[in-house]
């Protein structure tokens, strides 16, 4: 290989020996990266050719994409600025991507925040795509790039601006200003059309579509990568991800409740669906003399936690000692309620399930406790114009829970021998409508 002979290059009226450097009139379709050299001038560094996907594309927003290579080359002058904003994973970064190649010019990558590149990046004399990932973290609050945004440093050439922005983050002087932002699309959870396309590319056990479609869609949040996440779970093990969700770090969406009945016969039947209760589960023995209630409505007293999410509720009783609603002792299962992420409430999937609105639906125990409690109030109010308060108490366990043998066949360990009555503590008054707040 031949040697490179050094030249004497002029800079002004200075001359200096270097090596021979190639000119350039203008920059070619490429990405390039921003630096800076120890003498403070910046210079270009060549990362591609263009983006490149070596992965199939999900959820790809077509329509902005089209949009917004309209609006520019119908245009001839002024700046644009599109700002995408979401979680990561939604497809905001892939979408900025493809908008940069379809413009079909250079594309500068800004992933730091160099004192003076608003002015190098203005000075550069040609169209070109200046694109910033994740924004906020190189930005923050410093307003550098606004200047050059809303042609605050004239230039003949334009820029298109491409930016990011995690989460919910959204500079304030970037909302309401379409000189500065024309486009603001915030990414949010995959649609259900998507989700479902993941899985049949990606599942390898087709008997677990729906349970992976289910256990998707009450996910707080729903990305590819969660989803391709969860898929690989089932893929590895060979298991519905109802195996291991008690494991698996992915939020589930929470606030409502199923409330179930203990039968005599070890089966669960439903009380209320989707569903306010207090306490909420997970239950401990502090919880115990506390009322339970669904909707606002008090249901009986908590006298035994048997786990997190089951405790024994004692039916309220009159002066008399008559059990109001239920005879004996019962037990109650609370769960999760199956909440459907609002993306998934689509062609009636998940309608009765969606986050918002929420049907709420109670059973005809739950109505026959409410009634016969409030009957009761209602007795004891114009009674107690006469005699006095009527106060309401808890039955005693004891003889109670085993007259109304609930069957001990369950997996759970539960001791039916230990009785207890909790006339003290948070059941000390007794009265209706009184609740009792944790301590």
């Amino acid at each position: 290989m031949a040697e490179v002979k050094k030249v004497w290059n002029s800079e002004g009226n200075r001359l200096f020996l270097g090596y021979p450097s190639q000119e350039f009139d203008v920059l070619e379709n490429a990405i390039y990266n921003v630096g800076i050299d120890d003498f403070g001038r910046f210079f270009l560094v060549k990362n591609s050719d263009s983006f490149s996907f070596n992965y199939k594309l999900y959820g790809l927003e077509t329509e902005l994409v089209e949009r917004v290579i309209k609006t520019y080359t119908s245009t001839s002058n002024g700046n644009l600025g599109i700002l995408l904003n979401g979680l990561k994973g939604t497809g905001k970064t892939v979408s900025s991507k493809i908008i940069a190649n379809r413009l079909n010019q250079p594309i500068i990558l800004v992933d730091n925040n160099i004192k003076g590149i608003h002015k190098f990046l203005n000075s550069i004399p040609q169209n070109i795509t200046i694109f910033i990932d994740e924004y906020e973290k190189i930005f923050g609050d410093s307003s550098v790039m606004l200047t050059i945004m809303d042609g605050a440093l004239n230039s003949d050439f334009r820029r298109v601006f491409l930016m990011t922005t995690n989460e919910l983050y959204v500079d304030r002087n970037l909302i309401q200003r379409p000189g500065r932002i024309r486009y603001l699309k915030k990414f949010e959870d995959l649609k259900p059309s998507v989700v479902e396309e993941i899985i049949d590319d990606c599942l390898e056990y087709d008997e677990y579509r729906q349970e992976c479609i289910n256990f998707i869609s009450n996910l707080e949040t729903i990305t590819v990568d969660i989803v391709k996440a969860i898929l690989s779970e089932v893929n590895i093990h060979n298991e519905g991800p109802l195996a291991f969700e008690s494991i698996f770090n992915v939020k589930k969406l929470k606030g409502k409740y199923n409330v179930m009945l203990r039968e005599e016969d070890g089966t669960l039947s439903q009380v209320a669906k989707s569903v306010n209760v207090y306490p909420r589960p997970m239950f401990n023995e502090e919880r115990v003399g506390y009322r339970f209630e669904i909707n606002g409505e008090t249901i009986g007293i908590i006298n035994r936690v048997v786990n997190f999410n089951m405790i024994e509720i004692a039916p309220l009783t009159d002066d008399n000692g008559k059990a109001l609603g239920f005879d004996a002792p019962v037990l109650i299962k609370v769960e999760d309620a199956d909440i459907v992420n609002y993306a998934f409430a689509y062609d009636g999937y998940g309608s009765d399930m969606v986050t918002k609105p929420t049907n709420v639906k109670t059973s005809d125990f739950l109505d026959k406790v409410v009634e016969s409690i409030d009957e009761y109030e209602n007795s004891s109010d114009e009674e107690g114009e006469e005699s006095g308060k009527i106060e309401l108490k808890s039955i005693s366990i004891d003889v109670a829970m085993k007259a109304h043998s609930l069957g001990d066949s369950h997996n759970e360990s539960i001791s039916w021998d230990e009785a207890s009555s909790h006339e003290s503590g948070p059941m000390n008054s007794g009265e209706i409508g009184e609740s009792v707040s944790a301590g």
